[in-house]
């Protein structure tokens, strides 16, 4: 099971003192129930650097992330950023999420949560959004190819 966090959200996921909100992601990685899924290049090093990137590495080396070159999915993110319907200005994690199947996402992006949400963009199965604690039954619903 895997999930995908925006940058907006890192921040507060990867913090030393975690907030109620991330505490069941946290549960969930450390039981070993699920991945983080990233990667190091394109939009996702513009937007996650230095300390946030420093603990993303070790969660990789912990095997509770998983880093996904970005040239497995450059060229549908370069689609997707052509998209006429696209709201977001984050190509990046639909490319991504469509690449690795991941089907939960952490944000506070409300353009990015509609994309997400959108069919057209995240289907089969659809999207969801992990906006908080209230939402941890997400994370045993999540699936992924990794």
């Amino acid at each position: 099971m895997c999930m995908i966090v925006d940058a907006n959200k890192l921040g507060s996921l990867l913090s030393d003192k975690p907030t109620a909100d991330v505490v069941p992601i946290h549960d969930w990685l450390n039981k070993r129930s699920g991945k983080l899924v990233y990667s190091t290049d394109g939009g996702f090093a513009d937007e996650a650097g230095g300390r946030s990137a420093k603990r993303l590495a070790g969660y990789a080396r912990a095997g509770r992330a998983t880093v996904i070159p970005t040239e497995a999915f450059a060229e549908d993110e370069r689609q997707l950023r052509n998209n006429k319907g696209l709201r977001s200005d984050d190509p990046h994690v639909l490319a991504l999420a469509r690449y690795s199947r991941a089907r939960v996402l952490y944000t506070a992006d409300a353009d990015l949560i509609r994309d997400f949400k959108d069919k057209q963009f995240i289907a089969k199965p659809r999207g969801k959004v992990y906006s908080g604690s209230q939402n941890a039954r997400l994370l045993t619903r999540s699936t992924c190819r990794l």
